[in-house]
């Protein structure tokens, strides 16, 4: 049986899931997914311990440089020891640390970014409402960040599966040989409910553990393969577990293949990525479109000793170590063709208290930097806001940590959009991010891959500052059509009667309704024009009503900067003709946009 039409491992896999209610049952997965043939892969780097990301990606210069230093007297980074990057999108000037010249290069060409001040929130946050919001529990825990980091808020508790697996489970390919999943530490993140990923090390893919290894359990395995007998059950059993051992000659003779990348540094976190490199480049192989990858490195729990002041420690060669590893995996896929197919990006328990500790060391904080690598990255500026560096009093502290102005979700969703999710299966697996949520955050996703753009806002009921007309009845005024009251209406007679709504604020409009007096038996002809100043009107809709209903009818429209509205009516097509013809009315209105 050749090994693409082997199952054990997927098999095996899939047995292993939970039994609960299966996403198929309740999202139909075929409708969701976009679709595609082309290749992709993402990497995540967890950084176990929770990196202190704001002595990795720091202020620049300027009044908040000087608040770091300020805040972190025994660990700063003076300026000879940090490398200007692109700016975030205000212009706030941004450095990295100077252990890693390499990932500074990959974003002066705009191959890799920064996204700052990002961390778990179940809501947009900050000082003025952060004790009236929904906050993660626990924000302190190693344990529970690290699943936060890797599941999604759904509604009320964190899901039960990785956000990455809950992703897998929506773009399913049966015909791989061998999960598309594939971890070389334990984690979260890669777990679905289908989906489960595959355990392999910097040495390999083994479908067995004891595999491989040259000890009395391997022996006598192939000793019992090689010595068939007992019941017909036992033979079968026994056949099975052949099985195992011509796949594994199998998966070996593919791996075997695509050596080691020696260009990459023998280091934990390069032979890491290494392997990760030689299953990209089995892919086709093993039948992959996609694949994601779950690769980690500890040691960032730095309450003490971090750095001395102008002395690097064991955090910046922790960086340095990240630095050589990622630029060189980056540089080995540039050389295959690869960079841009393949995502590498960084998580972490949470960042580290705004100010250092008396052990020059940090503790336990919220916001965090994050780093993206990859070809696709759409570089040449850093994504979100760096925060005021002041502990406490600051207008982005909570105590001595920094309150996230991005959500880790967000970071999430983009990624789960450029490897192929539609909107509503982002929606599904983060329902925190869905725009017709109250206290909505302003977009999905993020922008640092071109191909996720953000869907239109959700329109809303936008308010009505002043109505007037150019002629009115007395008793039937402009207001009463404002008024939310449908048993009252605006009346006038004669063509040409302009009809006018002063918005609050000016918006982007996509829908005008209302509702008219005999709309069931009548016709009615109105223009539509808009106006940012009240003077300079432009007709951008022609309407002529239905006349079957009396009810709240919606006509679409595009304006994207508008604070007027101007409705020219014209009559109607009474049946009974003569001066009802002339008459224009409206029992309510409403203008929808954002």
């Amino acid at each position: 049986m050749s090994i693409s039409r082997r199952q054990f491992i997927k098999s095996s896999a899939i047995a292993t899931a939970s039994t609960a209610l299966p996403l198929s049952l309740t999202l139909p997965r075929h409708a969701f997914a976009a679709g595609g043939d082309d290749y992709k892969a993402l990497v995540c780097l967890f950084l176990y311990g929770g990196n202190d990301s704001f002595n990795m990606i720091m202020p620049a210069s300027g009044a908040n440089y000087q608040n770091y230093v300020n805040a972190r007297p025994d660990i700063h980074l003076s300026s000879a020891e940090m490398l200007a990057i692109p700016p975030t999108a205000s212009g706030q000037a941004t450095a990295i640390n100077s252990s890693m010249p390499n990932i500074a290069q990959l974003m002066a060409e705009e191959k890799a970014t920064a996204v700052v001040n990002v961390g778990t929130l179940l809501e947009p946050t900050n000082k003025g409402n952060i004790n009236s919001v929904r906050k993660p529990s626990n924000l302190g825990a190693h344990n529970k960040q690290q699943s936060a980091w890797q599941t999604a808020w759904n509604t009320s508790e964190y899901h039960s599966y990785g956000w990455a697996g809950m992703m897998m489970d929506l773009l399913p390919n049966e015909s791989a040989t061998v999960s598309e999943s594939l971890s070389l530490s334990g984690n979260e993140l890669l777990g679905g409910q289908n989906s489960q990923d595959l355990r392999i090390s910097s040495d390999g893919v083994r479908a067995m553990d004891t595999l491989g290894h040259s000890n009395a359990v391997n022996n006598n395995f192939i000793k019992l393969v090689d010595q068939p007998y007992g019941s017909l059950f036992s033979q079968e059993y026994i056949s099975r577990l052949k099985g195992v051992i011509d796949f594994q000659s199998e998966l070996d003779s593919v791996m075997n293949n695509f050596p080691e990348d020696e260009s990459i540094p023998a280091s934990y976190l390069g032979g890491q990525c290494r392997m990760v490199k030689r299953m990209i480049q089995a892919s086709e192989q093993l039948n992959h479109q996609r694949q994601v990858f779950f690769i980690s490195l500890g040691g960032f729990d730095n309450h003490s000793n971090q750095r001395n002041l102008n002395q690097p420690g064991k955090h910046d060669a922790l960086l340095a170590q990240i630095d050589t590893a990622l630029s060189a995996f980056y540089r080995s896929l540039e050389a295959e063709g690869l960079q841009d197919k393949v995502i590498t990006f960084t998580m972490s328990d949470f960042g580290r208290t705004i100010a250092n500790n008396s052990n020059r060391g940090t503790d336990h904080g919220w916001g965090s930097n994050q780093l993206i690598i990859g070809g696709a990255v759409s570089g040449g500026v850093t994504y979100g806001t760096l925060p005021e560096f002041i502990p406490t009093d600051g207008q982005d502290a909570t105590g001595n940590k920094f309150i996230p102005s991005t959500s880790s979700e967000q970071m999430a969703a983009t990624l789960c959009k450029w490897f192929g999710l539609s909107d509503n299966s982002v929606d599904y697996i983060f329902p925190s991010l869905n725009p017709a949520n109250d206290n909505r955050f302003p977009s999905r996703y993020l922008g640092f891959l071109g191909e996720a753009t953000e869907p239109p806002a959700v329109p809303e009921k936008l308010t009505i500052a002043k109505v007037f007309a150019s002629d009115t009845r007395v008793d039937h005024t402009p207001e009463m059509a404002i008024d939310g009251d449908d048993t009252t209406r605006w009346t006038a007679h004669g063509l040409g009667i302009t009809y006018t709504l002063e918005l609050a604020a000016a918006a982007a409009i996509s829908e005008i309704k209302w509702s008219q007096q005999k709309g069931d038996v009548r016709q009615y002809f109105v223009d539509i024009a808009v106006s940012e100043d009240g003077i300079n009107f432009t007709t951008i809709s022609n309407i002529t009503t239905p006349g079957n209903t009396s009810a709240l009818i919606g006509f679409p429209i595009s304006a994207s900067n508008a604070k007027y509205v101007q409705l020219t009516c014209n009559g109607n097509n009474d049946p009974a003709g003569g001066r009802w013809v002339g008459w224009n009315n409206f029992r309510e209105i409403e203008v929808w946009g954002s």
